[in-house]
This record gives C-alpha cells, sequence and structure tokens, in this order.
C-alpha cells in the first residue's frame, strides 16, 4: 500500500496523523498540538474496503489538503473504486458529537433540500471518529428562498432532530467536562441567554488574572472584569433577538458555517457548482443570526449602498502598477460582493431582507463575541459592541417602553478609548504590513515560506518598536506585538 500526499508526493505513515499545510510565526506548539491526531489506519482501511463492494485490498491512501479542524483522505482500491474519509481533529470538538450531527446534516441536505454533497457510505463514533463518502457530481438546483427547516414535512421531522449546537467553542478544552446549555433552545431568547450564563460559568471556574497591555501597562486585567461586563450582556440578552412579526428574520434555516473557495467545488467544463463540502459544525437557527455575506464573496472593507459599480479614480492612468493593481484588486473584491447582493435580491429575498436592517449587526454583533470572549482576549470588543446598544437603544427597542437597562462609568468610557487607541495604532501598522504582503493576518504561512515570513516578523517588530518616543513607550510598543509569544497568566 502507497501513503501519498496529493497530488502524488511520497509520505511516511507520521505523515497522515500531523498538520503538514501550515506553520505558525506564534505559538505553534499549540496550534500543531490541537491538530495532530493519531488513529487507527489499518481500521480506516478496513472500513473502505467494506464500504466498497467488489474491493479486497487498499492500494493507495492520499492525505488531501487539511482543513484546520479535520483530515480528508482518498483511499483507492484494488477494483478502481476510490472512498474519501474524513475525520476531526481534536479541536473541532468530542467526536462522536461533530461526526453525529454532520452525516445527519449532509443527508438532510442530499436526501431532502437537494444539495449536492458526497454521499455518506459509513460512519463510526468511536473515539476518533470517522466518515466515509461517495462522490456525487451533479449540479446544483435547489432555489435559495426554498431551503429552511419551518417548511420541512413531518416524515422529515420525524426522521430527523435538532441536536446541541457542536461548534468547537462550546466543546474544546475544559468547557468538554462542563454541563453548559448547548440547546437545542425553543426560543431566541434562550440562545441568547444561554451563551452568556456558559461564559460565565467558565470564567468563574478557569480564568485567572492577566495583563491587557492594550488597557493597562500596571494593572491586571481581572476575572471578576469579564464577569461584570458580561452581566451587562445579560441585561440585554432578551432584546437581542429578532421581533416576533418578522416572518424573514424568525425563519430557521440550516446555513454553512464556513463558505469559501476551496469548500466549494465547480465543473471545469460546464462551470457549474456539483458540491459544496465541509458541513460540520452547520446548525439551524433563525436566520437573523445566520444571515450574512459568506467569506469568497465578502469585500473587506465597507462597501458602497445602492447598485452602483466602483469605478477607478480618475488619476487611474499616472499610477505606478502595483497601485493600480491594488486598485483593480479591490474593485473586483467590492464588485463580487455587489453582484452576491443583487443575486440575493432576485434569489433569497428573505436572505436580503434581514442583510437591509441597518439596526441588525448592532443587535447581532454581542451574541456573536459572547462565547469565548476571555480566551479570545475579546473584552474590549464586547464592551464597545454593548456600548453601541447603549447608544442605539431608541432604535432596538422602537414602540417598546424599555429604559435601556445598561450603562458605563466615565472611568470605563475612558478607559475603552485608551485601549481602542492602542488596538488602532497596532492595526494600522499591521495593516500597512499585510498589504505589502510581509505578514500573514493570521500569523499562519505556507512551510516553505515559513523562514523569510519569521525573518520579516524580527525586522517588522524592530521597525514597530522603534517607533516609539522613549523607552517606557518600547517596553509597551514589544509586548503589544501580535506575533510572539503569548505571556503566561
Amino acid at each position: 500500500m502507497r501513503l501519498t500526499l496529493a497530488p502524488n508526493e511520497q509520505i511516511c505513515e507520521e505523515d497522515l496523523y500531523k498538520y503538514t499545510k501550515h506553520r505558525w510565526l506564534y505559538n505553534e506548539e499549540s496550534e500543531l498540538s490541537k491538530r495532530y491526531l493519531k488513529f487507527n489506519i489499518q481500521q480506516l482501511i478496513n472500513v473502505a474496503i467494506t464500504a466498497c463492494d467488489g474491493a479486497s485490498s487498499c492500494i493507495r491512501v492520499t492525505k488531501c489538503a487539511e482543513g484546520l479542524y479535520n483530515k480528508a483522505f482518498i483511499l483507492r482500491m484494488d477494483n478502481g473504486s476510490e472512498v474519501f474519509a474524513k475525520l476531526p481533529n481534536p479541536n473541532a470538538g468530542p467526536a462522536h458529537v461533530t461526526v453525529a450531527s454532520e452525516v445527519a446534516t449532509r443527508e438532510l441536505l442530499r436526501r431532502v433540500l437537494d444539495i449536492p454533497v458526497p454521499r455518506v457510505l459509513s460512519w463510526s463514533f468511536d473515539a476518533h471518529g470517522c466518515i466515509h463518502f461517495k462522490e456525487v457530481l451533479r449540479s446544483l438546483t435547489g432555489k435559495a428562498e426554498d431551503i429552511h427547516a419551518d417548511a420541512l414535512g413531518s416524515d422529515v421531522i420525524k426522521k430527523f432532530t435538532i441536536g446541541p449546537l457542536t461548534t468547537n467553542e462550546l466543546w474544546n478544552g475544559q468547557r468538554g467536562s462542563m454541563n453548559l446549555d448547548r440547546g437545542p433552545w425553543k426560543h431566541p431568547r434562550g440562545y441568547t441567554r444561554a451563551v452568556g450564563n456558559n461564559e460565565i460559568s467558565w470564567i468563574k471556574s478557569h480564568a485567572t488574572p492577566r495583563m491587557n497591555y492594550n488597557r493597562s501597562n500596571q494593572n491586571k486585567e481581572l476575572p471578576q472584569d469579564g464577569i461584570a461586563l458580561l452581566e451587562k450582556y445579560m441585561d440585554v440578552s432578551s432584546y437581542l433577538v429578532p421581533a416576533p412579526n418578522d416572518k424573514s428574520c424568525s425563519l430557521n434555516v440550516p446555513w454553512h458555517p464556513d463558505l469559501h473557495l476551496d469548500n466549494i467545488i465547480i465543473d471545469p467544463e460546464t462551470c457549474q457548482i456539483t458540491r459544496v463540502v465541509d458541513w460540520q459544525s452547520a446548525c439551524v437557527a433563525p436566520l437573523f443570526y445566520q444571515s450574512a455575506v459568506p467569506r469568497l464573496c465578502r469585500h473587506p472593507r465597507p462597501v458602497r449602498e445602492g447598485w452602483v459599480i466602483p469605478e477607478r479614480p480618475d488619476n487611474y492612468e499616472d499610477l505606478s502598477p502595483d497601485e493600480q493593481k491594488r486598485i483593480d484588486d479591490d474593485r473586483e473584491s467590492e464588485m463580487i460582493h455587489k453582484f452576491y447582493e443583487a443575486q440575493l435580491f432576485k434569489r433569497a429575498p428573505r436572505h436580503w431582507d434581514v442583510l437591509q436592517q441597518s439596526i441588525f449587526p448592532i443587535v447581532r454583533k454581542p451574541v456573536w463575541l459572547v462565547t469565548g470572549v476571555w480566551e479570545n482576549r475579546d473584552l474590549f470588543f464586547l464592551r464597545d459592541a454593548l456600548m453601541d446598544v447603549q447608544t442605539h437603544w431608541d432604535r432596538l427597542v422602537a414602540g417598546q417602553d424599555a429604559p435601556c437597562p445598561i450603562s458605563f462609568s466615565s472611568e470605563e468610557i475612558e478607559l475603552q478609548a485608551k485601549e481602542e487607541e492602542n488596538i488602532q495604532g497596532v492595526g494600522s501598522m499591521l495593516s500597512l504590513f499585510q498589504e505589502q504582503a510581509t505578514l500573514p493576518v493570521d500569523g499562519m504561512v505556507a512551510p516553505e515560506d515559513y523562514d523569510v515570513a519569521r525573518e520579516n516578523c524580527r525586522k517588522l517588530k524592530d521597525i514597530f518598536i522603534g517607533l516609539a518616543k522613549d523607552d517606557e513607550e518600547k517596553e509597551l510598543f514589544g509586548r503589544l506585538w501580535p506575533y510572539q509569544e503569548p505571556e503566561s497568566d
């Protein structure tokens, strides 16, 4: 039997278990350990052979391009048939939960909603979990506006059930052994309150004081600070839900959790979508929380309103080739975003209605930020989102006699402004470095680029620290630099 890495590079067995697609500029040991999966390769092969009629042995195992949360292999049999096998990494959450959810999701999509996904041949709920697929090549024909759980018939409802959320943020680390409320819930208020209570429970049990140099270089950030902020969130959580009379927002829909170019397979001859892959941790929830422009179409900067095509600047011909390319790339990105919006207007009016509500991002943002807010160091962003809720409270509760239950002291507002100044200062410098393609946004680089990227990182850190006015600020800038090993709490 031959072990290969796509397209045809021979590898050793240990490479099957390792994450090899990227390296990290910081915290690499931890990131790689989260994605190391030792499994029984012979058992994987035996199950695949059983799933293939007429096969007696496996002649080749090919490791496919890896996802951040799973490993994928193509197993070729002696009779020419091939099976696609997928195993969740440790950072995806408990294997039995992840696999059960994905198998059910794929069956619902394929059998009921007519979305082209590979057919599930077999699966296991053991310590590692595995799903074997048979590829299906056909075009996507379903209409976006027809895909919603509320329209499913009684036969489907009897066969499929809504279970707990399987997103890795609710299962990883200490959370896996905690009695958290992962749903399902009968009303959105149950969801918005549950995520807040879950986070308060985690902070009380596991958070420890730490430094947050964006906020203070002397006083530690305390778990009590996180709990106090989450209590403010809880005070408004019942209002961060869709209006009961808004049918579009309240509609329960299945949603792909990470729609980017690698997850959409297109037939090069017909230019038709033949498969939509990687439904791991997909959930059914109100369109109010699901609706968004997917990553493959989303422009990274503000998009002009209305049906307008972005134009080149008047002095375009006078610019350098590099500047022209930057403008063209940005223009193309915005045009793709606008084209997606135009398609929504024509083909998915409910989705379009939700995206048009300017207040919704302000209402949804706190809910999205709560889970993992301490671990992700997102207290600043949650506080900022709650300040926005307070500012726009009258719009949020239009027609209701409900005074805003939260407020922020002048000291809190002053500290928030100081933290924002530091975050934006570092962010503007990083954006400049990233636009020049010298630093990756997330610290991940291809293995062959690692040495150059690490040297660039060292040089850019020196430049960044060199912008400081005095020794005290140099020390602060050195600690604010994000591409380095995290300090222990």
